[in-house]
């Protein structure tokens, strides 16, 4: 079974370790208004708070909304990994001779 919107949106406010109290005031929202999206009595918040919501908590809004594609963490990671390959690629490479 997939995660759904209010499910996701609480499994990442409290892997960053945020209360829904803290997260509502950073967002601009009450704190019932994190509590019902978390609950699943409102499905899918407006565009601006979704927005607000995938920037605070650091993922790619899709992620946050469908669930789909990555995090930006993941995509961090990824692109660290990548970064980590090109410089050990380019410590291997011997200096020019003068």
């Amino acid at each position: 079974m997939s995660e759904t919107f209010g499910e996701r949106l609480r499994r990442l406010r409290e892997n960053q370790g945020l209360t829904i109290v803290a997260l509502a005031s950073a967002v601009g929202v009450s704190e019932g208004a994190i509590r019902q999206l978390e609950n699943g009595h409102v499905k899918i918040p407006s565009f601006l708070l979704g927005v607000r919501l995938a920037d605070h908590l650091n993922v790619d809004p899709r992620y946050l909304a469908f669930g789909e594609g990555s995090s930006m963490t993941e995509r961090f990671e990824i692109i660290e990994r990548r970064l980590a390959k090109v410089e050990q690629r380019i410590a291997a490479i011997p200096a020019p001779r003068r």
